[in-house]
């Protein structure tokens, strides 16, 4: 579908610099995705990831794949299209998590000159894959038995190190060995109930954040024995689940979480364990996925499940905080579109203009991943709100 074509451009308020919110082309999935991922690797940041996952009620079978497409740029009247490169079955997609670049050495178990892909899997098991015009299984290890794994996220400390969690409420560092393999660290008991996010923070190397159905937050030194206690725990700011965590990277103190009580929550790293900053309305279902703009600072997007996909923009002003709603895409989207059970949401790590980003969004019902495009009507703003050269 060329950008002329969308049924969805709408123009709304330019209170937070967003002119344009527009549908640029779309993908149907054979099976439902649940988590899409831009690569940020430098050159590479046209490929996306997608997820898949289907439950065969029948048989009990979980059934998925992980997907890579290419995102390709045709003249002014064709647009953008999806080129799909590759597909690996496997047994259901919760969660992919892009790392870096790796070279390969003579002495290495496997050859990979493109990024690295962890993959979260339903039947409870971490994947690595070598991404390029193919996928690559490096290596796989299972991590949580007769459960899922929810999440994965790369540790920042240590580029060869990843964080998981479980349905069964445990935590797992895992490591990339030299030979390919991969070797558990450590594993520990981090919540009563299912876990479904964790994520680590730039700023503090070595911590990582969880978040479970028991409504916690706690915060890990990865440093310490998996007896340790940690960090922190707030236990009073979410009133169900905590569905998905997110560092701002244009202010590495701040982060972001969602929840099953339908609202996002920001948190100053330094008092995680208090009250929020600023919290959002109720966005009418929960916020299931969070990604924050790469350049354009307090910008935040969000897999509403039901409630489509909200942008919100932090007014961090001292004398009135908010967290409010700038527009939302697929917004009251009935059963059987796009946005009707969203669950991922990612922006790509380039503009693809002046003032143009994309997004992508993975729909489950309709089974339909959507890349669409926000302009920007005030200019590139960085981390202290100040304007920035695109290009």
């Amino acid at each position: 579908m060329g950008s002329g074509e969308s049924p969805d451009c709408i123009d709304i308020a330019s209170g937070c610099g967003v002119s344009v919110l527009r549908t640029e082309c779309e993908v149907a999935c054979e099976l439902c995705p649940d988590v899409v991922e831009w690569c940020c690797a430098p050159s590479w940041s046209n490929y996306l990831a997608y997820g898949t996952y289907e439950l065969n009620e029948a048989t009990s079978v979980r059934n998925g794949a992980i997907q890579i497409a290419y995102l390709e740029h045709g003249d002014a009247n064709e647009g953008v299209a999806l080129k799909s490169l590759d597909s690996f079955p496997c047994a259901g997609v919760y969660d992919v998590a892009w790392g870096p670049p790796v070279s390969s050495t003579a002495d290495s178990a496997y050859d990979c000159n493109g990024p690295l892909l962890a993959v979260a899997r339903a039947d409870g098991s971490m994947q690595l894959c070598c991404i390029g015009q193919q996928i690559n299984s490096v290596a796989s290890l299972s991590l949580v038995d007769e459960s899922i794994l929810t999440h994965v996220t790369w540790v920042a400390s240590d580029a060869t190190c990843l964080a998981a969690v479980g349905q069964n409420g445990h935590a797992h560092l895992v490591k990339i060995c030299d030979d390919g393999t991969l070797e558990i660290l450590m594993q520990w008991e981090a919540h009563a109930l299912e876990t479904w996010c964790v994520e680590a923070s730039t700023s503090n190397p070595h911590l990582i954040i969880t978040g479970a159905d028991d409504g916690f937050m706690r915060g890990w030194d990865v440093r310490e024995p998996p007896d340790a206690t940690p960090i922190f725990t707030n236990r009073r700011s979410h009133q169900a689940g905590v569905t998905a965590l997110a560092f701002d990277p244009l202010n590495e103190q701040q982060f972001a979480s969602g929840s099953y009580d339908e609202r996002v929550r920001v948190f100053d790293l330094r008092d995680a364990a208090r009250t929020p900053i600023i919290e959002s309305a109720q966005l009418g279902d929960g916020a299931y996925h969070l990604a924050w703009h790469p350049r354009w600072a307090g910008i935040l997007a969000v897999a509403g499940m039901r409630s489509g996909l909200p942008l919100l923009q932090v007014d961090a002003s001292p004398e009135n905080p908010q967290l409010h709603e700038c527009t939302r895409y697929a917004a009251n989207a009935s059963e059987g579109q796009h946005g009707s059970l969203a669950y991922g949401v990612s922006w790509q790590s380039t503009s693809a203009s002046d003032g143009l980003w994309f997004a992508a969004s993975a729909s489950f019902y309709d089974k339909s991943v959507h890349v669409w495009s926000v302009q920007n009507a005030v200019g590139e703003k960085d981390g202290l709100g100040q304007p920035v050269q695109v290009g």
